[in-house]
C-alpha cells in the first residue's frame, strides 16, 4: 500500500538518497534546490513523496506553485532549471503522484501543471492521445558528454580546429579561476551583461549566491580573465558521477579572443580530474547556436519530453516566442537598469 504525504524538512535525507539511486534523477530533483527557489524568489513549494507501509520512499514529486504575472497560475516541475518531474519505482506509482497534482490543480485554480521529464512517461502519452488538454513538448534534448580517464585524453580526442580553439583565449592572455562565492561578484558582472545582449530579463543575483550556500561542496565558478576583466563565467554543481552546468555567459566584445572556449575546457578538465564521469552541458534546441556549440565537444543528446496539462497546455511559457518587440527593447536598455528590473521580471518566467 503507498500514500501520497507532503514532504517535510525532516525527510531530506530520504529524499535526497532515493534520487541518488533513481536512474533518471537529476541535480535539480535534490532536496537543496527547493529552499534555491523559496529563498530567491517566494514561490511556494509542494513537495510530495509516495511512500510505503515501511515508509520508505518509492516515488517523488517536487511541485513549485507559480503566481505569475505573465503566466497565470502553475504548478511546475520544476522551474528555473532544464529538468524536473516525476520519480518513481513504478507507472503506478507515477499516476498517483499526477493525480495529486491533478488535485492541487483544481485546489489551486491554476492553469496548468508542467512535468520536465528526462524520460517518457508512458500513462501521460496515453492520456494526450485521447485528451486535447495535455501536450507533450519535445523540441529540447539534453547533451552530455562521456568522460575518459584523463584531460588529456579527451584534449587528444578532439579535432586539430577544436584544440586551436582552446589554446587561442591563453594566447590571447586570458585566464580561469574557479572558486565559490568570493567570484560571485566577477560571475554576475558578466551574467548581467551576457542576459542583456541576449534580449532576456536576467535572474538575480541572489539565484547564484543560494545555489553556493545551499549546496556548498558540490557547488563552483569559474570565471574567465581577459586583461583582468572578467569575460567568462559559468556555475557547475554535482550530483553522483556528474558534473552540471546550470548557467554559463560571455560577453561578446571579447568574442574574437574565445574566451567560452577556455571557459568549457576548464569546466571539462575540472571534472575529469575530480573524478566525475559525466558532463551535463543543459538543454539545447536542436541545429541553434548553442547546440553546434554543445556539439563540437562531442556531446551526446537525450530527448526531453516537457508535459503540459490543462487548459493552457499548448503555450510554452516562453516569453522570447511570444514576445520577439520586447528582446529587442531589452537589449537597447542600460545594464543597471536590467539589473534592477530583471530579477522583478524574471520571477515570473519559470523557465
Amino acid at each position: 500500500m503507498v500514500r501520497i504525504v507532503p514532504y517535510t524538512r525532516q525527510d531530506s535525507k530520504n529524499w535526497d538518497s532515493f534520487v541518488k539511486a533513481h536512474p533518471h534523477a537529476n541535480l535539480y530533483h535534490l532536496s537543496f534546490f527547493r529552499s534555491v527557489v523559496e529563498k530567491t524568489y517566494g514561490h511556494q513549494s509542494l513537495y510530495f513523496q509516495a511512500v510505503d507501509e515501511n515508509s520508505q520512499i518509492r516515488g517523488i514529486l517536487p511541485l513549485f506553485f507559480i503566481r505569475s504575472l505573465i503566466f497565470g497560475k502553475e504548478l511546475v516541475s520544476l522551474p528555473f532549471c532544464d529538468y524536473g518531474g516525476i520519480l518513481a519505482d513504478s507507472p503506478e506509482i507515477s499516476q498517483l503522484l499526477f493525480q495529486k497534482a491533478e488535485e492541487l490543480m483544481r485546489s489551486l485554480r491554476c492553469k496548468n501543471i508542467e512535468l520536465r521529464q528526462v524520460s517518457k512517461q508512458h500513462f501521460l502519452d496515453k492520456k494526450a492521445a485521447i485528451n486535447t488538454n495535455l501536450s507533450i513538448k519535445t523540441t529540447k534534448v539534453r547533451m552530455f558528454l562521456n568522460l575518459p580517464e584523463s584531460a588529456d585524453t579527451l584534449f587528444s580526442s578532439f579535432p586539430a580546429k577544436l584544440r586551436s580553439q582552446i589554446r587561442k583565449p591563453q594566447k590571447d592572455g586570458c585566464t580561469c579561476l574557479n572558486g565559490g562565492i568570493e567570484l560571485l561578484d566577477d560571475f554576475y558582472d558578466v551574467f548581467l551583461f551576457n542576459m542583456r545582449d541576449l534580449g532576456s530579463p536576467v535572474h538575480s543575483k541572489q539565484i547564484i549566491k543560494n545555489m553556493l550556500s545551499s549546496y556548498p561542496r558540490s557547488s563552483h565558478i569559474f570565471v574567465v580573465y581577459h586583461s583582468q576583466r572578467p569575460v567568462a563565467c559559468s556555475l557547475v554543481c554535482s550530483i553522483n558521477d556528474m558534473l552540471v552546468n546550470p548557467w554559463a555567459s560571455f560577453k561578446r566584445t571579447y568574442q574574437k579572443s574565445a574566451p567560452n572556449m577556455l571557459l568549457y575546457w576548464e569546466m571539462l578538465k575540472f571534472a575529469i580530474n575530480n573524478g566525475y564521469r559525466v558532463f551535463d552541458f543543459g538543454r539545447s534546441t536542436p541545429n541553434e547556436g548553442t547546440y553546434r556549440f554543445k556539439a563540437q565537444w562531442g556531446a551526446s543528446i537525450q530527448p526531453l519530453y516537457w508535459y503540459r496539462y490543462g487548459s493552457n497546455a499548448g503555450s510554452s511559457g516562453d516569453i522570447s516566442a511570444k514576445e520577439e518587440s520586447f528582446k529587442k527593447i531589452w537589449r537597447k536598455l542600460p545594464l543597471r537598469v536590467t539589473a534592477v528590473v530583471g530579477p522583478m521580471i524574471r520571477k515570473h518566467i519559470h523557465l
